[in-house]
């Protein structure tokens, strides 16, 4: 029995210890993030072999601008997530890992975005393409080489717009799908209206003239008579009152047509862009075309689509593709078309090549 008891505070005494030292260390540990100061503050950026839209420096001063440099903090004042938000909040960064060591070293690693094109089309645009489709505006202090798209083309975003441009357009869809819910739901009060009207207007159409036997049969014509003069005159308001609900209705169903028009109408330019961009990353794969293109064109053809121009590195040209559908196929034509007629004739042979109708390469000389 002694036995029982001395393993039983054996195993109380061991419990105890270990308490008190998880609480000495947590203690311990507290006091060491309230007095260890961060020694130092490294940030590592992904991608700037390739391109270069930030630098160390610049991303320390973003991280000082907006009160978040570690420096000179204990490391219990070190916020990692609110240095990473900011770090996000940085239009050229797609992603960033901070952490802190026990010796007061915070570390960041930020990895930029990839652009694949850079918009400056009329208007006043000038924003990055990144491969993720992302836009953001293009700053002073970094350039990258990546084709230039100019042109007359109008995008569906504003000279100040940051963001996914194709989550953009479906954000645009969405509230347009929910406004047409909307106005669906305005329809029920006048449907229930009509179903009311209908329903009185039938049971006074159904009604009958009761011929008790001490009335007349003149009584009963005149009764029978006048029943008929209300028929018609609630059948004419009933359908004075139907026309005004039923057009109500209609002006809604228009207004939701509009709407599902202009539903129609983004996702062709969702479509348009997506395709658009694939061309482009496309072009960035293929070692001869990313170094021919010099610049592509943009213009708004029917409906609004985008139809796409290219400006060569060789020759005086131009290549017309027209819409965005089967370009990667136009360009492959262009290909064959540089490869036998181009490379017999001359690069100055002709100013414009248009390959935007199936299998057909139409040229016009150069005057």
């Amino acid at each position: 029995m002694l036995k029982k008891i001395g393993i039983v505070v054996g195993y109380i005494l061991l419990f105890a210890t270990i308490v008190v030292a998880v609480v000495y260390a947590h203690i311990g540990a507290d006091d060491h993030r309230n007095t260890q100061e961060v020694t130092t503050f490294d940030i590592h950026i992904d991608g700037a072999d390739s391109h270069a839209l930030v630098d160390v420096e610049s991303m320390y001063e973003w991280f000082t601008r907006h009160d978040v440099n570690p420096l000179g903090k204990s490391i219990a004042e070190v916020d990692l997530a609110a240095l990473e938000q900011v770090a996000l909040t940085h239009s050229a960064i797609a992603d960033v890992n901070a952490y802190i060591t026990y010796d007061g070293r915070v570390d960041v690693t930020l990895t930029q975005r990839e652009p694949i094109a850079r918009l400056r089309v009329n208007g006043g645009y000038d924003h990055y393409i990144s491969n993720d489709g992302y836009l953001f505006k293009a700053k002073d202090g970094y350039a990258v080489y990546v084709p230039i798209i100019t042109g007359n083309y109008k995008p569906l975003i504003d000279k100040a717009f940051t963001g996914n441009l194709k989550q953009h357009i479906e954000d645009s869809i969405a509230s347009l799908g929910r406004r047409i819910e909307m106005l669906e739901h305005d329809k029920y009060p006048f449907f229930r209206e009509r179903k009311k009207l209908e329903n009185r207007n039938k049971d006074v159409q159904d009604s009958v003239i009761k011929k008790p036997f001490w009335l007349s049969e003149d009584e009963i014509k005149r009764r029978e008579s006048d029943l008929e003069m209300l028929k018609k005159a609630y059948q004419h308001k009933f359908e004075v009152e139907d026309k005004k609900l039923a057009h109500k209705i209609e002006e809604l169903d228009k207004r939701q047509e509009q709407l599902r028009d202009k539903v129609e109408t983004l996702n062709e330019i969702k479509a348009d862009y997506m395709r658009f961009a694939e061309f482009v990353k496309s072009i960035l794969d293929d070692s001869f075309w990313s170094a021919e293109i010099t610049q592509i064109v943009l213009s708004t053809g029917d409906n609004e689509a985008i139809c796409v121009g290219l400006v060569p590195r060789s020759g005086s040209f131009f290549i017309d593709l027209g819409n965005t559908h089967d370009l990667k196929k136009k360009l492959h034509n262009v290909s064959l078309f540089y490869e036998k007629v181009l490379r017999n004739v001359g690069w100055d042979k002709y100013h414009h090549i248009s390959v935007r109708y199936d299998n057909q390469v139409v040229c016009k000389p150069t005057v």
